[in-house]
């Protein structure tokens, strides 16, 4: 049972909706980007009272772990949103929504969901443009794990 804030992302929304376009999902992606540079930003705060102010060394095993951490900062980021309201701020303003076909566990799908946008990130986005060849546009992540982005469209 999902509390009353919780946004149970398994179900349709209650609104009219249709498969969001490309573009409105890297327009919300770009204005998550700000949301993300914020966050990084706290990381690197917390890791410094950590380590006295000095800064975290520019190579070595220790760079790797802190670039692990702030991964880890930016998948909770996404995360979080995607599971406790099926949309992260940048994808509200731009009225889009996550739905998952499938009920369960959460976290699984949507680190694997995260995993597959920073693989899309480095080939540039193509493996997101391969999207455009599937009538639902879904791309391979969403066709994999049930899921599916939608436009919610204004009420009326």
């Amino acid at each position: 049972m999902t509390d009353s804030n919780e946004h149970d992302t398994s179900r349709p929304p209650g609104r009219p909706a249709r498969t969001a376009p490309l573009w409105r999902r890297a327009a919300a992606l770009f204005y998550d980007t700000l949301f993300v540079i914020a966050v990084v930003i706290l990381a690197t705060f917390i890791a410094l009272l950590f380590t006295g102010g000095e800064p975290i060394p520019p190579e070595g095993p220790i760079q790797w772990m802190f670039r692990l951490y702030l991964v880890a900062w930016m998948a909770a980021y996404f995360v979080f949103f995607w599971c406790r309201f099926g949309q992260t701020p940048g994808m509200k303003v731009w009225r889009l929504l996550l739905i998952r076909e499938r009920s369960g566990a959460c976290l699984g799908p949507m680190l694997a969901r995260f995993g597959f946008g920073l693989l899309s990130l480095t080939t540039l986005g193509l493996l997101f443009f391969m999207s455009l060849g599937d009538p639902q546009r879904r791309s391979w992540i969403d066709d994999r794990q049930a899921m599916r982005v939608v436009q919610l469209l204004p009420h009326g």
